[in-house]
């Protein structure tokens, strides 16, 4: 995959503007209040639908203006390709080579693996985190698991509904019988994905760490919270029935699962300095890279918002040689992170008042 051109209109701090990345490392370098970050929120608002927080669209939007507008051309699933995204404060306009389109077929064509400084809390904070983190690279790898995730969880707000229900007397126990069929088949697929992702993504992830400099060997370990099949998640549901309808919400199921990152045969969250954390979660997204390069045939775009600011000399060179390995890489920094002579096109930002 590879982006050629973009050009956005009103979004954030631009009233316009225009990137033309290069196969390699393209850096977006300038002062804080640049717009780097939009730039790059914008590469990805426009090959994956979404912005890089789950945040409103409305405040992607240009203060004054009415609308956004992101226009991608490239190269994806092995043809050339254009992509249109126009936001107004009540409706999103997704267009695929001049077809429209929802979010999901964008995604099918597209794979973006993202870093913003948000993601170092993969190591140090609970498990939704590291959920979240599995999900996205299983979807990354495989698109269509979207659908699964999404039926699980609107099955899971459906139970817990009638939790609630039973729970103040308006129903009967009964009621929940299909709920839990269901949560049980769609939890079933979750953690067999997640079981398969981990089992790929090992492997990537130790030599990436080892790559990345670190002297000590990184690891991967799905953690379910119920181990089995659909059989046992769907007996667990009826033995936790009476528990569940007390505290009102679905108590076993894959959204309580984690996944334990390992630092030299250790529990990195206990054990992992802060450097450390960071070539763990480097290594994670490079391993995600690796692994939808092997699924889907073609390399990932490499979305890096000030990823270097904590890195010495050896780490940064280190990680842009290995990012230039895995797929077109986008990158923002500051003048002072020294990428003048490590990226391939420096695309340089003023101060916009």
């Amino acid at each position: 995959m590879r982006v050629d051109l973009l050009r956005v209109a009103d979004l954030r701090c631009h009233t316009a503007g225009e990137l033309r990345p290069v196969a390699g490392v393209t850096a977006i370098v300038g002062p804080n209040g640049s717009g780097k970050t939009s730039l790059l929120e914008a590469v990805h608002l426009g090959t994956s639908g979404t912005g890089l927080r789950p945040t409103a669209d409305s405040r992607m939007i240009r203060d004054g203006a009415d609308e956004l507008g992101v226009r991608v051309e490239g190269e994806a699933g092995g043809a050339s390709t254009t992509t249109r995204v126009r936001l107004t404060k009540g409706a999103r306009t997704l267009e695929l080579d001049g077809v429209q389109v929802d979010g999901r077929t964008l995604r099918e064509r597209w794979a973006s693996v993202v870093f913003i400084p948000d993601v170092l809390d993969l190591v140090k904070r609970g498990p939704s985190v590291r959920r979240v983190a599995m999900d996205r690279a299983i979807e990354g790898a495989w698109p269509r698991f979207e659908e699964h995730e999404r039926a699980y969880r609107q099955t899971m707000e459906q139970r817990n509904a009638v939790l609630r229900r039973v729970r103040r007397r308006e129903g009967t126990e009964d009621e929940l019988d299909p709920w839990d069929r269901q949560l049980a088949d769609h939890g079933a697929l979750i953690s067999e994905a997640r079981e398969r992702l981990v089992e790929r993504l090992a492997p990537f992830f130790e030599e990436r760490v080892e790559l990345l400099g670190s002297p000590h060997g990184g690891g991967l370990r799905y953690e379910p919270s119920l181990p089995g099949d659909g059989a046992a998640l769907l007996a667990a549901l009826r033995e936790r029935r009476r528990s569940d309808i007390e505290r009102q919400t679905t108590g076993v199921g894959p959204h309580l699962d984690d996944l334990v990152v390992e630092l030299g045969g250790r529990d990195a969250r206990r054990s992992a300095s802060q450097g450390e954390q960071r070539t763990l979660v480097l290594a994670f997204l490079l391993a995600q890279a690796a692994l939808i390069s092997e699924t889907r045939g073609e390399p990932p775009l490499l979305l890096l918002d000030d990823v270097l600011s904590e890195l010495d000399r050896d780490r940064r060179t280190r990680l842009v040689e290995l990012g230039r390995q895995h797929g077109q890489v986008i990158l923002t920094a500051t003048g002072a992170d020294g990428v003048d002579d490590l990226a391939d096109l420096v695309h340089a930002l003023e101060v916009l008042v």
